[in-house]
């Protein structure tokens, strides 16, 4: 899963819902909103692109649903990530909306009332949400609804680079690390190798995640709104760019359109650690030209472990066959298809699933990268326990935009933390 940071505007959409109309390609439907027994339909399914290996995985799982069920054909189609939103609000406002919904955390505060909530239609297929890993079903989640399930699981972490600690003569660091073992490994390394130590970052996830771990601190409030005036954001905020400003350690973004500067940086060897998705554990390892290490986020007083967020799959409120849209996503994200899933380098949302990403990765990495895999199941539990899933404000969009346009004035030193705060709050809030 690669997160950006495109968003939906919630008034756009709002006008949009009402015009929303399920398209399944389906036979007359009964009145309560499902094919007449055994009828023959045709359910939709939008999901961004996931490269050839992707989509073809992606497609076996549709087709495994109507052997599952001979009655239902899925006809999954796979736009660009980039349009995959744009496109989405687009079929809301002309009637060809997909039964089944692809969605990602962070758009879900703006396409939740598009979406209908899953709790009992997958009660009805058996869904058991003891064998998932629970912050990849709260993610997915909004006011105590669950709106979309899971294919994996996505926390943050800290990645490091193994040489790098070794040059400047510092131990790798443990989950549980607190902020004052990565002040400490930050400055020996920058000093002694040369290179910055961190890679700062401007997206969402990444960053507010470790503000988060350094003293809880939330960009949103808990009715929604954008907060980045609390005092806990405040601090947490001016001690993040004070890495760069006070501390000297880490490696700025070179511009406002650089959003993920500190993990690029961080892969590509110029920054010794970066935080970045545990959905990225395998690719950053395989990308990297030297031994990477993962560990969690370092954690200051009253910190979190992470915020989670997550990708999955949900059901227009529109579609005319619900019934047949759950037994659809039943089939691709369970048992069978999480071991498909988890096999193709994806962290499983499922518990059960677990174990076979993970020799995946010890199959693929732990022969140059001793103990990498069981390194990363550690970050994944850990991390996994205490976090809390990212919830943006309906605008989110125009959030980000005002962030990176700001937030690169205080990394640079060119304003004062607590102003750029203020100048966001001021431009987005709501």
């Amino acid at each position: 899963m690669k997160l950006s940071l495109v968003g939906i505007g919630a008034v756009t959409l709002a006008a949009a819902l009402g015009l929303a109309a399920c398209g399944s390609n389906a036979t007359p439907t009964s009145s309560e909103g499902t094919s007449q027994e055994g009828q023959t339909v045709t359910l939709d399914w939008d999901f961004w692109n996931q490269g050839d290996d992707g989509n073809k995985m992606w497609q076996g799982l549709a087709e495994d649903v109507t052997t599952e069920h001979s009655n239902i054909t899925v006809k999954l189609t796979s736009p660009p990530f980039a349009d995959y939103f744009t496109k989405l609000q687009s079929q809301l406002a002309s009637n060809s909306a997909p039964c089944i919904v692809s969605m990602q955390s962070l758009r879900l505060p703006a396409f939740a009332e598009a979406l209908e909530p899953l709790d009992e239609l997958m009660a009805a297929e058996g869904f058991d949400p003891q064998e998932w890993n629970p912050a990849a079903l709260k993610a997915l989640q909004l006011d105590g609804k669950q709106y979309a399930i899971p294919y994996g699981i996505s926390t943050m972490a800290l990645f490091y680079n193994k040489d790098l600690f070794a040059a400047a003569g510092v131990e790798e660091p443990q989950p549980g690390w607190s902020v004052e073992d990565f002040e400490a490994a930050a400055k020996a390394i920058t000093e002694k190798t040369g290179k910055p130590a961190f890679g700062q970052s401007f997206s969402d996830l990444h960053m507010f995640s470790q503000l988060l771990a350094y003293n809880g601190a939330r960009p949103v409030s808990d009715d929604g709104k954008l907060d980045l005036g609390n005092d806990a954001m405040r601090e947490a905020f001016t001690w993040y760019t004070g890495l760069a400003t006070e501390q000297g350690v880490a490696l700025v973004p070179a511009s406002s359109s650089d959003v993920p500067w500190g993990e690029q940086q961080f892969v590509a060897g110029n920054a010794a650690m970066a935080v970045d998705g545990t959905w990225n554990l395998a690719s950053d390892a395989k990308e990297a030209t030297f031994p990477v290490g993962v560990t969690t986020l370092p954690l200051g007083d009253g910190g979190v472990s992470s915020f989670s967020a997550n990708s999955g799959f949900g059901i227009a409120k529109s579609c005319e066959n619900k019934k047949e849209a759950a037994q659809a996503i039943a089939i691709i994200t369970g048992a069978d298809a999480q071991e498909k899933t988890a096999t193709s380098g994806t962290m499983p949302g499922r518990v059960a699933s677990a174990d076979l990403f993970y020799e995946g990765l010890a199959a693929d990495i732990d022969g140059d990268n001793p103990g990498y895999s069981e390194q990363a199941r550690l970050v994944v539990e850990e991390s996994s326990k205490s976090a809390v899933p990212f919830v943006p404000t309906s605008n989110w969009d125009a959030v980000t935009k005002s962030i990176a346009r700001e937030f690169i004035l205080a990394y640079t030193g060119s304003a004062a933390p607590d102003a750029t705060l203020d100048n966001v709050q001021a431009s987005a809030g709501s």
